[in-house]
């Protein structure tokens, strides 16, 4: 990989004098200059992604900005996990630590990955990040590393009984705390620690340690190639069924009614980075894709939909950039996305369940007609 070509994004939140808050990004870097932004925003408040763009696809938007369209880029970066809950007792951070054990035992027996590989941090707050170098496990840069990991994670939450893995971390534009960085809300250090200390120390005893930054030593990252063959194979099934969906060239059933959760997707709010926006934007492009509307229809609706629907408004370019995307690649999703992104399902009152909602509709439609 060439030097010059590689990206990451960088983040930070920002106070100011009024206590007014507000969070920048889109401030693109080479990995080696990550701590130069770092040191400017005097190390508080920072973050990065988690996959660094490889020879990435730029667009410009309506300020004349030069943008990392991160979707369609290549993406290279170590696998992780995050683990998180209110944590008010210690009970409450036990149930951390047991699913933290179980995802540890996945990741040696399942995927190979030789426990001294794996790194664990404490992100200064209330959540553990787990996290395995890319090297270690053969990597290779894909377009969607992210939603490969992303299938690992799910794997991996089904066998965690208190459901503190957060699936929702695996949007191509994902930021994480920068190591050794303060933690704004708990001014806490994101700090790293062993295994051992996870599971033998309380909650207060680690926050003790996140007083300051931390140096721990991590073994040299060292190829496994079982761990390598085993992701391998994952991302070769994620990858086939990709291809299934490109070759799609037709559409869903026509719906004459709105089914429930595009509805609630339509009028929810979705901030930038809470709300998945930029997910929303594409699976919600994707359902018009489906429907048979064309992509000029589509644009427009979206436009509507990223300036009423998105806070701070979705840019226009970015739009155009998700739409096209889209429509090039036949992009679908089902059900369970929209689900979790609408927060909305409702079976009684959806035509792809209830099709006399549908039928009853098309009646209407041609007794008008």
């Amino acid at each position: 990989m060439t030097e010059n070509m590689v990206f990451v994004e960088c983040g930070a939140d920002i106070v100011y004098p009024n206590q007014q808050r507000s969070f920048t990004r889109k401030h693109y870097l080479h990995p080696s200059q990550v701590d130069m932004f770092r040191y400017h925003f005097q190390n508080i408040g920072v973050y990065h992604t988690m996959m660094q763009y490889i020879n990435p696809i730029w667009y410009q938007d309506e300020k004349g900005r030069w943008l990392i369209n991160a979707k369609d880029s290549l993406k290279y970066g170590d696998f992780y996990l995050d683990f998180d809950t209110n944590i008010e007792t210690e009970d409450d951070f036990q149930k951390i630590k047991e699913d933290v054990k179980m995802a540890v035992r996945y990741l040696q027996v399942i995927l190979q990955v030789p426990k001294e590989q794996i790194q664990f941090y404490f992100s200064g707050y209330k959540g553990i990040h787990v996290v395995v170098n890319a090297q270690t496990i053969g990597i290779e840069p894909h377009v969607s590393l992210h939603l490969i990991y992303k299938e690992i994670a799910q794997d991996i939450a089904k066998f965690c009984k208190h459901e503190t893995i957060d699936t929702r971390v695996y949007d191509d534009k994902r930021m994480f705390r920068m190591v050794n960085s303060i933690n704004r809300k708990s001014g806490m250090y994101k700090i790293p620690i062993t295994y051992e200390e996870l599971q033998t120390l309380t909650y207060q005893e680690i926050t003790v340690l996140a007083q300051q930054p931390r140096v721990i030593p991590i073994p040299k990252p060292s190829l496994s190639t079982k761990a390598k063959l085993a992701f391998q194979r994952i991302a070769e099934e994620w990858t086939k069924r990709l291809e299934k969906q490109k070759e799609f060239t037709g559409k869903i059933m026509e719906l004459k009614v709105e089914p429930p959760c595009i509805k609630a997707m339509k009028e929810k709010i979705f901030r930038e980075t809470i709300d998945e926006r930029n997910n929303s934007a594409t699976a919600l492009t994707s359902f018009y894709f489906q429907q048979g509307i064309s992509r000029e229809e589509a644009l427009y609706r979206m436009k509507i939909w990223a300036q009423e629907n998105c806070t701070p408004p979705l840019p226009q370019k970015e739009v155009e950039v998700i739409v096209n995307s889209v429509y090039n690649h036949h992009y679908r999703y089902g059900c369970e996305t929209f689900k979790r992104l609408s927060g909305v399902c409702d079976k009684d009152q959806c035509p792809i369940f209830n099709k006399e909602l549908n039928k009853e509709e098309n009646k209407e439609t041609v007794t008008a007609s």
